[in-house]
Formats: structure tokens, sequence, C-alpha cells
């Protein structure tokens, strides 16, 4: 452990390591409490760097950095960039590698200084055991929301991270996530840090430069004539459909009927595919992406202008990470969701179709290790795994199942109401998420429920930034190639659900 060293001095190190002119806010006062011996809780904002905290913190920390992180994706993205940075040795364990690789892994920590692994890997008794034979400087828990049964995406493997800890003894704790409410926050404290005194940033979700807009619709024609509308204009576009084959139709339909350079993106694209599609968007090569929710974990796109939700988003959470997307180089951004009945009674009952009954519940938990009961979906079959991988009996997972239930369904009936009022959109999106609300005007250029105007109209009004797609490349024939790729997959693509 260094001693806590003055923001100054964090600045100059900033600008001699990293090359960045300033600290995003939360950072630095998230990395002197860690230097100050003190465990931390940080609820920063979609794009504010939150990985730069443990990275920053290497030289200063002796012993291993351990990060537990849930997608696969963000340890590999993570983990290149530390390659990249050269940081020190970084390694990933997950259930992709097979046995001898992982215990190649395990046998190396000794001349690692990173080490990224999913939740359900940490409890595995043998990587306990190798962990503990080590000095851990660092425990980061990123998406650490997940911890609380009263969110909308608890995860019963981070249940059983605080006692993981309390064994692990590591010399600081950190616990990142974009979004949380108080209770939130307070189950983090509870189940993570067991209470101890924690230091705790939270930043504003009150993004000032984004014009917050709710669009009703009819039916498909009419979002697709509105949409058309938008598209009109020279924003690179981000937008969010919640299927993959939703993704897959609405691309392709933008590639037919418009000009602009679009791609899709989910989950079950090759990993190679989704990498191209990532880079050809970053670099503006690419007009628009039609994505589930998979797209955006680590990918740092600053000139998003135009985000848009194709259906309802099923909570505020999901929400507020999305745009969050939008104008991360602080000039103006519109963000819109297309609103009508049906598309809110279909995600009632998409939400409905995973409901588990109690005798299912109860089947799984009576059948053997190696079999799964009949009735179960395999998303199904894994969650009840991990509860009984965690040794939770029947009546608990019943109960905290159908605690989760009732916590989404209420959360999309909440945003529901939300997208109706004809209060101020940014008001309500802090009283949810317990902040106060921006002494800014709600006036016109706040959301579309301090005005009348028209989608034409706030188009005019808002003048957003264009950027034009920049066709040149020093590698002309393997941008050529990537795009061939590119538009095969959009149009032959198998037929996928998220």
């Amino acid at each position: 452990m260094t001693e806590a060293s003055s923001l100054p001095e964090l600045v100059h190190e900033l600008q001699g390591r990293f090359n960045f002119d300033a600290f995003h806010p939360g950072q630095a006062e998230l990395i002197q409490a860690l230097l100050a011996g003190r465990d931390a809780i940080g609820v920063l904002p979609t794009g504010s760097g939150k990985s730069l905290i443990y990275q920053f913190l290497a030289p200063h920390l002796n012993g291993l950095f351990v990060i537990v992180t849930p997608l696969i994706s963000l340890m590999e993205d993570q983990a290149n960039r530390i390659r990249l940075s050269k940081l020190g040795q970084v390694a990933i364990l997950n259930g992709q590698l097979d046995r001898d690789e992982q215990r190649y892994v395990l046998d190396h920590l000794s001349k690692t200084k990173f080490l990224f692994l999913a939740p359900e890997t940490l409890q595995r008794a043998v990587v306990i055991r190798r962990l503990k034979q080590l000095s851990i400087g660092l425990l980061t828990v990123d998406e650490a929301h997940c911890i609380s049964s009263w969110g909308p995406d608890f995860r019963p493997d981070y249940l059983q991270l605080g006692a993981i800890r309390h064994q692990l003894k590591p010399t600081a704790t950190l616990a990142l996530t974009a979004t949380a409410t108080d209770r939130v926050v307070q189950d983090i404290r509870q189940s993570l840090l067991h209470n101890m005194p924690t230091y705790l940033y939270k930043a504003s979700v009150d993004r000032l430069n984004l014009y917050l807009r709710t669009e009703f619709v009819q039916g498909r024609e009419d979002k697709w004539q509105r949409l058309e509308l938008l598209l009109q204009h020279d924003w690179p576009t981000l937008i969010y459909t919640s299927t993959r084959q939703q993704a897959e139709d609405l691309a392709l339909l933008i590639a037919q009927r418009t000009k602009r350079k679009v791609a899709y993106y989910h989950a079950g694209l090759e990993g190679t595919t989704r990498a191209h599609i990532q880079q050809l968007f970053l670099h503006d090569r690419l007009d628009t992406v039609v994505a589930t929710s998979a797209f955006g974990m680590g990918i740092d796109k600053q000139n998003i202008r135009l985000l848009i939700h194709d259906e309802m988003p099923a909570n505020f959470e999901n929400y507020l990470q999305e745009i969050g997307r939008a104008g991360r180089d602080g000039q103006p951004a519109l963000t819109l969701i297309f609103v009508n009945q049906q598309d809110h009674e279909r995600l009632v009952n998409r939400q409905r179709l995973h409901q588990l009954p109690s005798q299912l519940i109860e089947n799984f938990f009576a059948a053997p290790l190696a079999a799964t009961p009949s009735g179960l979906i395999e998303e199904q079959s894994q969650v009840l795994a991990t509860y009984r991988r965690a040794n939770f009996d029947v009546q608990t997972v019943v109960k905290l199942l159908q605690k989760t239930q009732r916590v989404r369904e209420d959360q999309l009936q909440l945003f529901w109401v939300f997208l109706n009022s004809t209060k101020c959109l940014r008001e309500q999106i802090c009283q949810y998420f317990d902040h106060q609300h921006s002494p800014e005007p709600h006036d016109e250029t706040c959301c579309s429920q301090s005005t009348q105007l028209s989608l034409t109209a706030v188009i005019e009004q808002l003048d957003l930034p264009t950027t034009s797609v920049n066709h040149a490349s020093p590698s002309l024939t393997t941008l050529s190639e990537a795009w061939s790729q590119l538009f095969d997959c959009t149009v032959n693509s198998s037929q996928k659900s998220v």
C-alpha cells in the first residue's frame, strides 16, 4: 500500500502514463480512497472510464488484481487493452478454456498482475484455494448491481462474492456499476462489504447534452416513416432492438431503403465479425449499427448523435445505460424511444414466458445433477444450476425467483408510466435513481415533454453536428473484405432470438 497522492500528483501521473489531460468525474476520488486504504463503491455512467481506476492503481498496490465481470466479451476487451498498454501481465480464467489451459493460468498467477474471471469461476474451490496462496492487492467487482435482488439484473453467483472476499482478504475492494438506486447501493455495501466503512462516489445520471424524446407510433409502417426521416441526416446512429431477429430484419430494411452503410450486431455473431463491426463504426465507416443489448460493453465511440430504441426497454437501468452511449464527446445528441401499446404487451408477455412455476423448480432440485427436467429451457436450467452450485435450498430459490419476477414486472410498469407521463423525462430519471434534478431549465433542449414540436421541428431545432462516413482507408482491400462479410452476414444470417 502506498500513501494517498494529492490530486495534482495523480493528474501528472495520468498525463504521463495514459496521455489523458484530466480525470473523468469520480475516477480521481475513487483512486484516492483506495490508495488511502478504504474500500469503495463507484456508481459511474457508461463511458466514464471505470476500468482506468484499477489500471491506474497497478503500480501503487502490491499483489494480484482480481477483476470479476459476468461478460466474457468484456473480459477479453479489457485484457487486450491492458496488454496493448503494457500495464502488466494479464490472464483470463473462464469456461471457454480447457482443463490444461485453466491449470496453466492458475500455475502462473504469481507472475500475473491482472486476472479477469466470472463470478461462477471465482466460486470454484480450486480457484479459491490458489488465490488464497497469493497476496490480492485489489478485488474489483464490475456490474456490482447484479448483487441486489432489488435490481433487474440480479445474479445469484454474485451473492457469494462477499464470503469469497472474506477468504481472499484483498488489500482493497472496488465495486463498480453504471446504474444503482440507493437501495441497490445498500445491498452492495451489505452483501459484498459486510457493512464495513466504505467510500461511495455516485455520479449524476443527468446528461444535459442529451435530448430525450418519446415518439408514439401506430405500427411498423408509421415507425418506419419516422425512422426514415431521422436517417436522412449524417449522424452516427445506434438503434437498439429487443431480439437478434429484429436487429437483422431492421438492418436489412435500412440497407434496402436508404443509402446508409448499416450492420447488425448481436451475441450470435462470430467474435471476428463483431470486432469488424466495432472497428468500422468506431472509425466512421459505418453510418448505423442495429443491435441488441450485446452492443456497447467496452466500446467507446464518442460521436454517436442519434440513439434509438426500436422498442421500449424493460426498465430505467437498461434505458440509462443505453442512452449513455450517445454524445460521449459532450456535444448534443438525440435519444428517442418508439412507443406503442403492442410493444409494451409483447414485453409483458415475454416476461411471463420466463416465469418459472414452483413445481418445475422443485423438480429440478429433486433431479440428479446431470439431468434436466422436462419443461425447462436451457437459460432457465442454467439459472437454477447457479442456485444449486451456491447451495441454496429449493424454498429459498422459489422465494428469490418470485421476488425477482415481481421486481421486473414492477420496473416494467414504472417505465411504461414514465413513457406516458407528461412530466419532464429528465426529472423522472433523477427521481428514480435518487438524484437531485439539475437546476437547468426544462426547455426545448431538454425533452419531448417540454414542447409539442413535431419530430421535424425538433431535428431542425437541435441542429446536431454531422459526421459523414469515411470510405477512405490505408487498407482498402481489408476494409472491403470486412464490409463484404458484414453484408453477407446481414442477408444470410440464421434465425435466432436473444
